[in-house]
């Protein structure tokens, strides 16, 4: 058996401890969203999108463009555990509602803060398919 150089025992050591210090994959910000069914009065359906990686909930401007970047017709920041996600903000707008990450089950309600118009949606949620 051949004597290993220190040169590559001290190379060999270096690559190890950077291959466990730099993750093989960038780090990758998760925004999921979701289409929810309205089983609140009215029925149909509504799109929350969940920043997980800014601890944002929003609703997108279009149903028909859930992965759509843009603005949002409502927006809040979230608090975020392993059973929950939650949102209030009271500007001039009112915006708050609830995710079950158990059972998925989502709540919505916003307003203005005049109190002219409120709606409230509550439903399952799942997440939405892509359109090619």
């Amino acid at each position: 058996m051949t004597p290993k150089s220190r040169f590559f025992q001290a190379s060999f050591a270096a690559a190890l401890a950077i291959a466990l210090i730099v993750p093989a994959s960038p780090a990758r910000a998760e925004v999921i969203t979701l289409v929810c069914t309205n089983e609140s009065s009215g029925g149909g359906s509504f799109t929350l999108r969940v920043d997980y990686d800014r601890n944002i909930v929003d609703m997108p401007n279009s149903a028909d463009m859930p992965n759509s970047i843009g603005t949002a017709y409502y927006s809040a920041a979230a608090t975020i555990t392993k059973d929950d996600v939650t949102w209030d903000i009271n500007t001039d707008r009112i915006f708050r509602g609830s995710l079950n990450r158990l059972s998925g089950q989502g709540t919505v309600s916003f307003a203005k803060n005049d109190g002219s118009r409120t709606l409230g949606l509550s439903g399952p949620c799942r997440r939405a398919t892509q359109k090619f």
